[in-house]
């Protein structure tokens, strides 16, 4: 009897991968920080809620991917370069790394002073 191994069964037959909202949300969230520009910030009211940029919200509906992503920019920048670069990044890789077809990528841009940006282990005092 003849074994069935990943390279002798057809695509076809294999099955399917369903990946979660929230995985691509996360997956979403971590390339935008790649874009150069993009800040991670968490202004005094977002860290007692538990939010800050970046931050993204996915629906699928037929196999079709929405993004809706807002993200944080030094200021002073070029946002309408920084959110091009954004929605190319993230459709580009978000489809590479879940498998998922992104139809539309919905950037908004906030932006932040150098001087708001706390440095890690650093307190401002006023």
């Amino acid at each position: 009897m003849a074994e069935h191994t990943l390279a002798t069964t057809a695509p076809e037959t294999r099955g399917t991968l369903e990946v979660r909202v929230r995985a691509v949300e996360k997956i979403v969230e971590r390339v935008v920080l790649d874009v150069p520009g993009t800040v991670a910030h968490r202004s005094t009211l977002r860290r007692l809620v538990g939010s800050g940029s970046p931050r993204a919200s996915a629906e699928t509906h037929a196999g079709r991917t929405h993004l809706d992503v807002h993200v944080t920019c030094r200021w002073p920048c070029a946002v309408a370069d920084v959110a091009a670069q954004v929605r190319d990044r993230v459709r580009t890789e978000t489809s590479r790394m879940a498998g998922v077809e992104v139809r539309t990528v919905d950037v908004t841009v906030g932006l932040v002073s150098p001087a708001d940006l706390e440095q890690p282990g650093r307190r401002r005092v006023e």
